[in-house]
């Protein structure tokens, strides 16, 4: 869902590289792996340590080389208490693209889709409000350059969300482009979601039931299926999961959002083992033959004439390893494939974002294992940042509480200082206010997405409830000044 958060990753990285310098003045750094063991001991190590530490309560991982699994667990217990094994199913959130990608491929090869023709030539419903929507393609849509984007259509702002695959084409006729079809890379699910739809409507096949019949059973993957929408996961026996605050994990229900195709797939490690295999060996699954080498190799290709590196629900990184990425408010996912070495990782998680912690570390840590390097896992007590961030809030509202009640001597400074000094002061104690309703804004800029504020609230209660208080006793300050000062106006006045 959040695949393409990168510049908030960054800025989340960066704060917790300072902090992190900042806590190893005081306290060392441990290593959680031995120096014997083998590989998959090794591994079992890590994730145990890595979890304690950044507090997960649960995820369930699996590693591949080539044909061969070499690891797939669970670890933990989910919030209605079972203990997580190796298929316990979990939300795979964003992975679920390159699922829809091999569908649409699949029908590609059968003959009955083009990828250099328009999506109205399948669907053909299929209107936006521009002219150009008529151009799109189905190879726009699964290399996200169709020219929709959060900000010209922001469905995960949408208060009544689509119930199903047909409702979500008439709501896209409220969509307005952005960019040019075929120019600009947006990350953006309903372009997956209408690929969901093309993929029913050229199939006959309900876009569940086509990925059970064609993909989850040929793979022997027999923990997943897809849902609708996330209200479905609960339905179907999803235990919640879980957001953060203060660092601590918090059972919460994901808001009703509607994913089918771009984000509804339910997996396990095991069954997640089956499709990375098969993403490694070309299309091949033991004596099945998902898809032609071409083909799959397709899936792994970004499209040529722009700048983006996203292929058919995979990032293509530099060093030709493929990467995506997976977050509900409550789940998330990392799937990682090293195509230099043969290596295919996934690590699902019951836990939604966390400022601090960069899941995809997960996965980079394993790998280091099998290259036979020793991750670092911090051994910093785990209320270590909590009590960081606790002493910044805490500090910022005493100083504004204390503002409060030394009205008095700020009226003496407000009379020495020139008048444009002491107002422009004043102002600055709404700036907490203004950053509080701006939060919508901010993130949109970051990461070109648009939330809605139940969400922002989720990703980020601590903070959002912090700044809320603080910005709460700087209006009090503001409030209090200007009571004071029209109240020795009006003295002022009176005497003369």
């Amino acid at each position: 869902m959040f695949s393409d958060f990168t510049p908030i990753k960054y800025i989340l990285k960066a704060i917790e590289i300072i902090v992190l310098y900042l806590a190893l003045l005081f306290a060392g750094t441990g290593n959680a792996q031995a120096q014997s063991g083998n590989t998959v001991e090794k591994i079992d190590r890590y994730l145990t340590a890595k979890m304690a530490s950044n507090k997960i309560p649960s995820l369930a991982v699996a590693v591949v080389h080539s044909d061969s699994v070499i690891f797939s667990k669970g670890y933990g217990v989910t919030s209605d208490g079972k203990a997580v094994n190796a298929d316990t199913p979990f939300p795979i959130a964003s992975l679920s693209k390159a699922f829809t990608g091999v569908a649409v491929m699949q029908l590609v090869e059968e003959g009955k889709v083009v990828l250099d023709s328009p999506v109205v030539k399948y669907i053909p419903s299929f209107e936006i409000d521009d002219p150009r929507g008529a151009s799109i393609t189905v190879s726009q849509l699964l290399h996200q350059t169709s020219g929709l984007a959060d900000t010209g259509f922001p469905d995960m702002t949408f208060k009544q969300q689509a119930t199903n695959l047909d409702e979500v084409i008439v709501l896209l006729k409220k969509a307005k482009l952005v960019s040019k079809p075929g120019e600009t890379f947006h990350y953006h699910n309903p372009n997956y979601e209408i690929l969901a739809k093309l993929v029913e409507a050229v199939s006959g096949e309900r876009f569940s039931s086509y990925l059970e019949n064609h993909i989850f059973n040929p793979l022997e993957m027999n923990y997943t299926w897809d849902v609708p929408n996330t209200k479905s996961l609960y339905k179907e026996g999803i235990a919640k999961g879980y957001t953060f605050f203060v660092g601590e994990p918090i059972v919460a229900k994901d808001p009703e959002w509607f994913v089918d195709g771009a984000a509804g797939v339910v997996s396990s490690s095991n069954d997640m083992a089956n499709w990375l295999r098969v993403q490694l060996n070309k299309g091949r699954f033991k004596d099945i033959e998902l898809l032609s080498a071409e083909g799959f190799a397709l899936t792994h290709k970004a499209q040529s004439g722009n700048e983006s590196s996203y292929a058919m629900g995979w990032n293509l990184n530099r060093d030709s390893s493929l990467y995506h990425g997976g977050i509900l408010w409550t789940y998330s996912s990392e799937q990682m494939i090293y195509t230099n070495d043969g290596y295919g990782i996934v690590v699902l998680f019951n836990s939604g974002i966390k400022p601090l912690v960069d899941y995809y570390s997960f996965v980079d840590g394993i790998h280091e294992i099998l290259k036979g390097q020793e991750p670092d896992v911090s051994s910093l007590p785990h209320w270590f940042f909590q009590v960081c961030g606790f002493l910044v809030f805490l500090i910022a509202f005493g100083f504004a509480v204390r503002r409060i009640f030394r009205v008095k001597e700020w009226y003496q400074k407000y009379n020495k200082r020139p008048l444009w000094l002491s107002w422009s002061y004043l102002l600055l104690r709404l700036l907490p206010l203004i950053l509080l309703l701006s939060m919508s804004w901010i993130t949109t800029m970051l990461s070109g997405r648009i939330l809605s504020w139940d969400g922002i609230f989720l990703m980020m209660s601590d903070f959002i409830l912090g700044l809320g208080l603080i910005a709460l006793a700087n209006v009090l300050v503001v409030f209090v000044r200007l009571r004071y000062l029209f109240r020795n106006y009006k003295g002022s006045v009176a005497a003369l």
